[in-house]
């Protein structure tokens, strides 16, 4: 038995400007089991646009649960936010600023949590399965 088809896949979905902390993110969630698929480190970036967003969606859809960092976000993150809940994926957003006024955003996730309750959230989700 293939013990990384066993491991469930995160989309961490991110701003790139965001630096080491998306590293970080990435080290915590896989140090819990998990797969972590994000665009920072998955897709292209010397590539047509049009091909990085089909990289973007093809990433988003591998992944079992969608988590998206909610700090100095734009139209980008909430379009992801979006395809996730279309496809009605478990997610979760990480609290660095988000803004309960960005509504489309906001509501389309399932579990807002601070940054420190990460590995708690994750925990939960493995255990229930």
């Amino acid at each position: 038995m293939d013990k990384m088809k066993d491991k469930k896949t995160v989309f961490l979905c991110t701003p790139h400007k965001l630096g080491d902390l998306n590293y970080e993110l990435i080290k915590r969630i896989e140090s819990l089991g998990f797969n972590v698929l994000c665009a920072v480190t998955h897709s292209p970036k010397n590539v047509p646009y049009n091909e990085r967003f089909k990289k973007n969606v093809e990433l988003i859809r591998k992944a079992d649960i969608f988590i998206a960092v909610l700090k100095d976000y734009g139209k980008d993150l909430t379009a992801e936010v979006g395809m996730a809940y279309a496809w009605d994926m478990p997610r979760i957003g990480i609290n660095y600023n988000a803004e309960e006024k960005d509504v489309m955003c906001y509501y389309a996730l399932q579990k807002i949590i601070e940054p420190g309750q990460l590995e708690e959230v994750l925990s939960e989700m493995i255990a229930l399965q």
